[in-house]
This record gives C-alpha cells, structure tokens and sequence, in this order.
C-alpha cells in the first residue's frame, strides 16, 4: 500500500468555514484595485447594447414610412432627438438615411464591443493572477503541521482548475450578464413604448422563468460543491500515487492502487453527472418557456396586424412595420432570459470554486 490516507472530511474545511460569503469577498478583496477596467467594460457594455437596438427600429420605421407610407418618417422616430429638419422627407432619401443609420450603428457598436471585451478580460484576468500568487503565498506561508495531512493534488487544484473558473466566470460570466441585462432592459422599455398591451403578452412567461431559475440555484448549489470537492480528492489520489510509482511497483500493489483511483475517479463521476442531468433539464425547459412567449406575441400581434383590428380586450393600432420590430425584439427579449439560466450555472460553479480558495 502506498500513499497519503486522507480523511472523509475535505481536508480544507476548517479553513472554508471562515468565510461566509467567497464570491463577496473575492469582489471586495481582489476587484476593487482593477474598478476601472470593469467600469470600462460596463459602460461598453451598456452602448453596444443600446446601439444594436437600433438597426431593428429603424428596420421597423422604414417599412411603415418608406414602403407603406402609413406615417411620416419624422413622427415614427421620436426617441432620436434630432430636429425634424434634419430628417429627409423624401422617400429616397429616407431609404438612404435608413441605411446609414443602420451602418453606422453596426460600426460603431462593433467598436464598442471591443472596448467591452478589453474592459472585462483585463479585469478577470488581473484577478486570476491575484487570487492565485495570494493563495500560493499564503499556503507556503503555514507551518508544516498543516502540509503533514494535506494532499498536494488538492492543493494544485485549487491553485488551477478553480482559480481559472473563477476567471471564466469573472469573464464570460460577467461580461454576458452586463449584455443580457442591457439587452432585456433596453428592449422591455422599447417594447412597453411601441405596444405596452402586446408587451404584456411576450412577458407573460417571464415570472414563470424567474421561479424556475430560483428552484434551479436550489438544487445545483451543492451539487457542485461536490464536484469540485471530488475533484481535489482525484487530483490527490493521482498526484500521490505517480508521485509514489516507485515504491508502488516494489510492492506489487499496482492492482490495489488501480482500485483506489477508480474508486475517487468513480465518486467525481458520480458527482458530475449528477449535476450534469439536473443542468440538462434546466436550459431545455427554459428554452420551451421562452418559446411559449414568443408564439404568444406572434399569434396575437399577427390577428391584430392580420384583421386590422385589436383582437379580444386589446385596443389601438398595430402597424406592419411595429409589428415586425416588436417580432424581433421579442425573439432578442425572450432568449437572452432563458441564456441567464446559463450565467447562472456559470456563477455556480464559479461560487463552488471560490469557496474552496
């Protein structure tokens, strides 16, 4: 027999049960020296949204005042504060001054999702580093009485696999929550401002979303607790036996020691897909709510366009060209709410590392 035993118990538990709120505490300790690169990315963030709103309302005013000519071009325009002598009134013109409209905003939010994505990695990136040098220095700095029981694997991966979650999430995570957030934001008032009774119609799945978000943070949390806990003890298992391959083979234990690893690499199986299938029913589920909504506002909007009246208790107006936009902002509107399922399960995982730093 060769090798470390290690308790049932994780090993760094006593440590953990320290701090009570890691990702709070990773924010505060570590994010605040790098504000500005995160405020960068923020309000990036905030105008590359805003601006791909854009392309689809104009898309929208064009057919109405270009193609059908149902209503002026100045008067389907009233979020833009320009002076309506600075609007052409032409047909052709108007025609023209959609595109360039619609060129320009693709431009120059092309550019500012590149500040975004600088703003956000330089962030996440600078943290990773600080978070990882911090907790090497501080594990060479105790005594040896806590090397004597603790296992090498366990500690190299805290020190890689999950300080490098925490800069996926610190990334990706944060920078799709910012996008997400803007986007739904943005489009919510757009689509109350264009037809608040068919807005109505396309949040109706919303709440519903919301409480199956909630009872999904419910359940994934501890599970990958354990993922990430089965993880260190694997890498443990591992790291001590190659590290011990000499005395393994001198006393004849290989099958023993084989047993062992597929013992640790059987319980992180286990913890996985244990996550994995409560995750794999999760975003399907949230997909089909999300598309419910959006059948909803087409069926709806579509007999209101259809009949050229409000169909049932609704009433006003609901011009082609509005329709149309009011399509695609919904389908922009509905989806991002099912893809925060996947910041989610990000920010999960992300939390499930940063308790064990």
């Amino acid at each position: 027999m060769s090798g470390v035993e290690w308790e049932d118990d994780d090993p760094f538990e006593e440590q953990r049960d320290k701090i009570e709120n890691p990702m709070k505490r990773l924010f505060v300790e570590y994010g605040r020296d790098y504000v500005p690169q995160v405020t960068v990315g923020v309000f990036a963030s905030v105008f590359a949204r805003l601006l791909d709103l854009l392309p689809p309302l104009m898309l929208g005013i064009a057919i109405d005042a270009v193609f059908y000519e149902d209503a002026l071009f100045s008067e389907q325009i009233p979020l833009v504060v320009l002076p309506d002598a600075w609007l052409p009134a032409g047909q052709t013109e108007q025609f023209w001054f959609t595109i360039a409209v619609i060129g320009g905003a693709f431009g120059l939010g092309a550019g500012f999702h590149w500040i975004r994505n600088w703003g956000f990695n330089a962030f996440a990136q600078n943290i990773q580093h600080d978070v990882r040098t911090d907790t090497y220095d501080k594990m060479q700095r105790l005594n040896m009485e806590f090397f004597s029981d603790k296992q090498t694997g366990e500690m190299m991966s805290i020190l890689s696999n999950d300080v490098n979650r925490l800069e996926r999430f610190l990334n990706d995570g944060m920078n799709s929550l910012f996008r997400l957030s803007v986007m739904v934001v943005g489009i919510g008032v757009l689509l109350f401002w264009i037809n608040w009774q068919l807005a109505l119609v396309a949040l109706l799945p919303v709440p519903i979303i919301g409480g199956f978000t909630y009872l999904f943070i419910r359940i994934i949390q501890p599970k990958y607790a354990e993922v990430r806990s089965s993880v260190g003890k694997m890498n443990s298992r591992l790291e001590n036996n190659l590290g011990g391959i000499q005395v393994i083979k001198s006393s004849n234990t290989e099958p023993y020691e084989s047993d062992r690893v597929d013992d640790v690499s059987m319980d992180y199986f286990d913890a996985n897909w244990d996550a994995i299938t409560t995750r794999i029913k999760f975003f399907p589920a949230l997909r089909v709510l999300a598309g419910i909504g959006f059948v909803l506002t087409f069926v709806v909007g579509g007999l209101w366009v259809f009949q050229e009246t409000p169909p049932g208790p609704f009433t006003g107006e609901l011009s082609v060209g509005m329709f149309v936009v009011f399509i695609l902002y919904t389908q922009r509107f509905i989806w991002p709410m099912a893809q925060f399922g996947q910041i989610i399960n990000m920010y999960q995982r992300a939390r499930a590392s940063s308790a064990r730093i």
